[in-house]
């Protein structure tokens, strides 16, 4: 791998606005090794829709060196890869591909960030609260276990910020069985029955 492609790979390709990820004229240009006023105007020269353009260019500026201010464009990763489609040559489809992979990188931790608990995920959080509950407590009776349940959920619900268990992010799955492995029910222990 190049100097250059290490560079490229060691930098930010992308950024995240809200839930979207972008890159803007200003990255390519510098990636591509091409002049920014040339990537401006092949962005200007595409030959895609006027809803295709709206929906993934969007004009915006940069100060330049001398405090100028100067045009770019902010585009989705649709936009880049209409864009990038017309650069050729080898190293313009290396920078392709890492683009790609990034945009997927940043999307896929965006949607993983948001995403809550399969259902079969939900069924394995039930079966370790049930074991931590029947292994700790085996002797307990329903009514006494009941409580125990309940406050292994509660304490499940305040520690992810969630109204309930099945609403906790998938990243936070496997975190999740650990705190009910770990789960620590001596207050509820202390309390008067």
């Amino acid at each position: 791998m190049t100097k250059l492609v290490k560079d490229v790979v060691n930098s930010e390709l992308v950024f995240v606005e809200g839930n979207s990820v972008f890159t803007d004229s200003l990255k390519v240009a510098e990636v591509f090794q091409k002049g920014h006023d040339k990537v401006l105007r092949d962005i200007r020269n595409l030959k895609c829709s006027v809803d295709f353009r709206q929906a993934n260019y969007g004009e915006s500026s940069y100060k330049n060196k001398q405090g100028r201010v100067m045009p770019s464009f902010i585009m989705t990763f649709d936009g880049f890869a209409m864009l990038a489609m017309g650069y050729t040559g080898e190293k313009a489809m290396q920078f392709k591909e890492m683009y790609i992979a990034e945009f997927n990188r940043t999307r896929h931790v965006l949607e993983s960030n948001k995403v809550t608990l399969l259902s079969k995920e939900q069924k394995e959080i039930q079966n370790a609260v049930c074991r931590v509950i029947h292994t700790h407590y085996p002797l307990l009776r329903d009514g006494a276990r009941r409580k125990y349940f309940s406050r292994i959920y509660s304490d499940l619900k305040n520690r992810y910020g969630v109204n309930s268990y099945r609403d906790i992010r998938r990243h936070d799955f496997k975190e999740a069985l650990e705190f009910i492995r770990n789960w620590d029910s001596s207050k509820l222990e202390s309390r008067p029955n």
